[in-house]
């Protein structure tokens, strides 16, 4: 039923179990997993707009990328050992947007994420990944919400 399983991660809990769930789902379908973490390049500007910011290093971009990896290396631990084909992917960007432009583009035909739960509030005054990816996906999404 489902060929390719796209999981994003953040290093979370929730995001490393969903990565579980996602495995114990492809070896039912014989499905290959594309476990993804987008590197959130909006924070860089969260304090303003770029051309009031400090020039951004080499190395801080370096330290991005290397926490991104250290994200990816975890999460492959937690889901081994195991016989479902994975492979893993870093990317640039929104994260809800690069994970939805990924489903659209036809790599995956379900995305398993993890969902942590925002206070009422905070919730609807800044939505969140998961709500956006499960409102916007061309395709079938499963929020794990336990961790």
């Amino acid at each position: 039923m489902f060929k390719h399983i796209l999981v994003p991660v953040d290093g979370s809990k929730f995001s490393t179990n969903a990565a579980r769930k996602a495995v114990v789902i492809a070896q039912k379908h014989s499905s290959k997993i594309t476990i993804l973490h987008v590197i959130n390049h909006s924070q860089l500007y969260s304090m303003g707009p770029p051309q009031s910011l400090p020039m951004i290093t080499d190395a801080m971009m370096d330290g991005l990328k290397t926490g991104a990896e250290m994200i990816l290396a975890d999460t492959l631990k937690a889901v081994s050992p195991t016989t479902v084909e994975i492979k893993t992917e870093l990317e640039w960007g929104i994260p809800s947007q690069v994970i939805i432009a990924k489903a659209r583009d036809g790599i995956c035909d379900l995305i398993v994420m993890g969902s942590r739960g925002l206070g009422a509030v905070s919730g609807l005054l800044l939505g969140s990944v998961s709500d956006r990816v499960a409102k916007l996906a061309p395709c079938p999404v499963l929020l794990v919400k336990e961790n």
